[in-house]
């Protein structure tokens, strides 16, 4: 008794010693691996989805799971881009998930089958999982990144098992160079690949279709070469000037205590979603049995159902390797609640592993990289449009503007700067934020708004390449509900990096701006209490 007397004295010494000295203790908890819980997955509110999306069970005690170890390679499986491979490869990549189907016919519990690997992503992303008494979202936080790394990790080294071909790596599609803004061919062409080949896609974006990375459900009037400028100038806005930090583009730190969906990186935001929607059926069309939701890959709870999916999450993940390469204050998240949070995947020999996000960080280390191509966006120019600095005083402040209650107008106000003038110092110590704080909407719809720092009255808000422009905010419907208000999500802070905005059109000078919000689609569901210019340390 004594001896635990002493202990507990020693330990609360500790406690008040490490607080004297300014010190702090970790209160939050990392998210475990979901190996305790699986149930229903759900659609939308009140619709579940019509299978389980589960793995199959485990015939081990849950904490007996062991942790994987990356096994040691001799060389790199070099992802090649979609448009450049060869009749060989598409011919090698179709067998591969021919084989992945037969197992679903050979044995339905086999984690390895086309199905249970589609259903991984049901199940983390539709609310099948749970993490204490709340539904587990790899969406809309830094675990987003990791978490896919993984997925396609794994289901990689299950198709070069399935071929017993160990070099064998996922295509990445490469929507971020104008030579692969179209559809993959090997995707397109059911007699030839039917195995990579899903009739679920919007049909109007077969074929010479130029991908429009913004598009969220209405396909925008515009000849290819300007979709193609609009999808450079978005490249550039979100890796470059709206991402110098690394939460920016990761994501929100998300915790056991934090609860989910605490909020999107930059890229997981605009150029992912967009190209989910773009490549699923139109909402509301029909599907047979049911009215489109916009699967399959324009929902969460069957994306991984078309091949496709792989190729663009590939490329995605592309975007983390060139992100990191970028420089300045980009910095990989070195948070233990980041660096400790587990994920839960079979592997290509049928057993159960936990993983860890800390053994992402490096994908060279994971055995893969990427062919190289290049990525003109990079170094994309891009032009002021508007003639004049607007008078920012002839617009009504925030004040006047906010709360919207719906944004389904054009709306235009002036906002307030702190300062103004801000030296090189300054700017590398904190980055500007244009800060849009409780945005609100229904995740049941297809969203997306705009926004422009001193565009004229009169501007084509179709037309993105235009300096002008700051970003977007999108969302994929999916599934997160809450007791009192099921349908309504709520945004703590969106926010976009203007630091590099503000030199581009001049205005660094100037203590009030103009800012223009252009809903594009879902706006009457979008609400917004406040918008500020914060200043943040990277």
């Amino acid at each position: 008794m004594l001896k635990q007397i002493l202990l507990l004295a020693e330990i609360l010494i500790g406690l008040v010693g490490l607080c004297l000295c300014g010190g702090s203790i970790n209160l939050t908890t990392p998210i475990p691996a979901p190996t305790n819980f699986c149930g229903t997955a759900e659609i939308k509110p009140g619709l579940n989805v019509p299978y389980s999306c589960c793995p199959p069970k485990l015939d081990i005690d849950p904490k007996d799971i062991p942790y994987y170890k990356l096994p040691p390679m001799s060389k790199l499986r070099i992802r090649p881009a979609a448009h450049a491979v060869d009749e060989e490869y598409m011919v090698k990549f179709n067998l591969a998930i021919k084989r992945m189907k037969e197992l679903d016919v050979k044995d339905p519990s086999d984690p390895r089958g086309f199905l249970q690997q589609a259903n991984i992503h049901c199940a983390y992303c539709n609310g099948a999982y749970k993490v204490g008494d709340k539904k587990l979202q790899v969406h809309y936080s830094w675990l987003f990144f990791p978490y896919h790394r993984w997925y396609l990790y794994f289901y990689e080294r299950i198709l070069g098992s399935l071929i017993n071909d160990t070099s064998f790596a996922l295509p990445y599609w490469n929507w971020d160079h104008p030579k692969g803004m179209r559809f993959p061919p090997m995707f397109d062409q059911p007699n030839v690949y039917p195995d990579l080949y899903n009739p679920r896609r919007n049909k109007d974006h077969r074929g010479q279709a130029i991908l429009d990375l913004v598009h969220f459900g209405d396909d925008v009037k515009a000849t290819d070469l300007q979709r193609m400028c609009n999808n450079m100038v978005l490249l550039y806005r979100q890796m470059v000037t709206n991402s110098p930090c690394s939460q920016l583009f990761y994501g929100k730190p998300y915790t056991v205590e934090t609860g989910p969906k605490p909020g999107q990186g930059v890229v997981e935001n605009i150029p992912h979603t967009p190209v989910h929607i773009w490549v699923g059926t139109v909402v509301g069309s029909d599907l047979g049995n049911k009215k489109s939701d916009g699967e399959d890959m324009g929902n969460f709870y069957t994306s991984g159902l078309d091949p496709a999916f792989y190729c663009h999450h590939a490329n995605v993940d592309r975007m983390w390797t060139i992100w990191q390469t970028i420089g300045g204050k980009r910095k990989d998240i070195d948070d233990p609640d980041f660096l400790n949070a587990e994920l839960f995947f079979y592997d290509e020999n049928k057993k159960p592993y936990r993983v860890k996000v800390r053994d992402t960080l490096n994908h060279k280390k994971m055995g893969f990289d990427y062919q190289h191509m290049p990525t003109p966006w990079r170094n994309y120019k891009l032009v002021k449009k508007s003639k004049t600095k607007l008078n920012a005083r002839l617009l009504p402040p925030t004040t006047k503007i906010f709360p919207i209650a719906k944004l389904d107008k054009v709306i235009s106000f002036s906002i307030q700067r702190l300062t103004s003038g801000r030296t090189q110092q300054e700017k590398d110590a904190k980055e500007e934020m244009l800060t849009f704080k409780n945005l609100r909407y229904d995740v049941r719809k297809q969203m997306r708004f705009d926004v422009f720092i001193n565009a004229e009255e009169n501007s084509n808000w179709n037309d993105l390449n235009r300096a002008e422009f700051s970003g977007s905010y999108t969302n994929l419907p999916h599934i997160q509900r809450n007791q009192s208000e099921p349908h309504i999500t709520t945004i703590k802070n969106f926010q976009l990096a203007i630091n590099e905005l503000l030199e581009e059109i001049g205005l660094e000078d100037e203590y009030n701006l103009v800012v223009t919000l252009v809903p594009k689609i879902g706006g009457e569901f979008v609400t917004i209490e406040s918008a500020e210019i914060t200043y943040e340390a990277c």
